[in-house]
């Protein structure tokens, strides 16, 4: 009896050690979508495409059926939207542009209109950058640095000034991060790491803290995650899929469940 014991206790051992290296060899070699999801029921729609103008068409007929970007992600060769069911008094808009020095000039214009960006994203040599009214938003600002660390130090700065950081996003060979302030988030940290095994650690150590992921991006082999508490806080999971049409599936799937997807990263 110990014999047979001893050898179901090596198998189970064993077992776990091949599923334990199967995850590692996925988390660090293979490339995945990362969709970050809360508990909240609303009407949320996902599409995808390869070519950005059928992309721009998808946004149209999403705002004409009452549904705002809630996230785009450009990555594998696609573009992906995720759209929410909006209220009646949120209007969007976006530009399409090659530099961000474009979306700089015209700024003041946005602003000055009441619109504030709420979302940006850098794919095939061109930036979308979306603006939206009515949002909660008093005040704005950004920044873009070559260096990380000179990022980094930037994030601070504004963060001591009351600033949000509301979206990270790589292009142009800068890191560029949207701030805003009446977010009403009550802190915000933001953690680096190269390999994703390792950020799930982080990820779980900062929910015990009370912390939930408000944005992650991938870059230069490098993944950042950002992380605020909400003056309410929710029930918050994350999905991995290899592929685009994996993602929808799950997408889908919880979203029957009662979540909708607040974040959406690729990388490897």
């Amino acid at each position: 009896m110990t014999k047979i014991l001893q050898l179901l206790l090596a198998g189970m051992v064993l077992f776990a050690i091949q599923i334990d290296a199967k995850t590692s060899k996925y988390d660090a070699s293979h490339y995945k979508y990362i969709g970050t999801f809360v508990k909240e029921k609303r009407d949320q729609k996902m599409d995808s495409t390869m070519s950005l103008e059928n992309f721009q068409k998808i946004i149209r007929e999403r705002w004409s059926q009452g549904y705002d970007i809630a996230e785009i992600k450009y990555g594998n060769g696609k573009w992906i939207g995720v759209f929410t069911k909006s209220a009646k008094e949120t209007h969007q808009t976006y530009v399409v542009v090659r530099r961000f020095s474009v979306v700089n000039h015209l700024l003041k214009e946005y602003w000055d209109k009441g619109y504030y960006i709420t979302n940006v994203e850098h794919g095939l040599s061109e930036w979308i950058v979306v603006f939206e009214k009515n949002t909660p938003y008093t005040n704005q600002a950004f920044e873009r640095r070559k260096k990380l660390d000179t990022f980094v130090a930037y994030v601070n700065k504004r963060w001591k000034e009351n600033f949000d950081l509301i979206d990270l996003e790589y292009g142009e060979g800068r890191w560029t991060g949207i701030f805003a302030e009446g977010t009403g988030y009550k802190g915000q940290a933001m953690i680096i790491r190269s390999a994703w095994r390792d950020m799930v650690r982080v990820i779980e150590s900062y929910w015990r803290k009370g912390y939930r992921i408000s944005n992650i991006e991938y870059t230069l082999g490098k993944w950042m995650v950002v992380f605020s508490k909400f003056q309410k806080e929710s029930e918050q999971r994350y999905e991995i899929a290899a592929t685009a049409e994996e993602l929808k599936e799950i997408f889908e799937k919880r979203q029957r469940e009662g979540y909708i997807l607040i974040d959406l990263a690729e990388g490897w």
